[in-house]
């Protein structure tokens, strides 16, 4: 649910921004930085206290490995918006132009997107 609400919340800013509400824009673009943190410490979490490990068969190594590039992502896009969130505040976008947001935003998505997957995948379908 944290990846899908921020999907939501950087969508959000970026209305914002088209709309030139630039103060609206940066409230939900730094909402969306914070989900995005707080799903990276739980993830973190979970990776300590999994009662599996990388070694321990298939779905251990596939697990580790789907979800770590999924998470290297999320740092890199989260990034991302953290530089967007910095360049929003201090004015560099306009409704005309924002084409290093929408950038980060279609990244976002894609991030989103393949959670969904990943989740499907490895822990309904994979945790049966």
């Amino acid at each position: 649910m944290l990846l899908l609400t921020s999907g939501a919340s950087v969508t959000w800013a970026h209305h914002a921004i088209v709309a030139g509400h630039q103060r609206e824009g940066v409230y939900a673009l730094a909402a969306t930085v914070i989900l995005a943190a707080i799903f990276t410490g739980f993830q973190a979490y979970e990776y300590m206290e999994a009662p599996f490990t990388i070694s321990d068969g298939i779905y251990g190594s596939t697990f580790y490995l789907a979800t770590g590039f999924h998470g290297f992502h999320v740092m890199i896009g989260t990034l991302f918006l953290t530089v967007c969130l910095y360049r929003l505040a201090r004015g560099h976008y306009s409704p005309g132009h924002h084409v290093g947001f929408e950038s980060a935003a279609w990244y976002w998505h894609m991030v989103d997107v393949v959670w969904l997957f990943l989740f499907v995948c490895l822990y309904y379908w994979g945790g049966a």
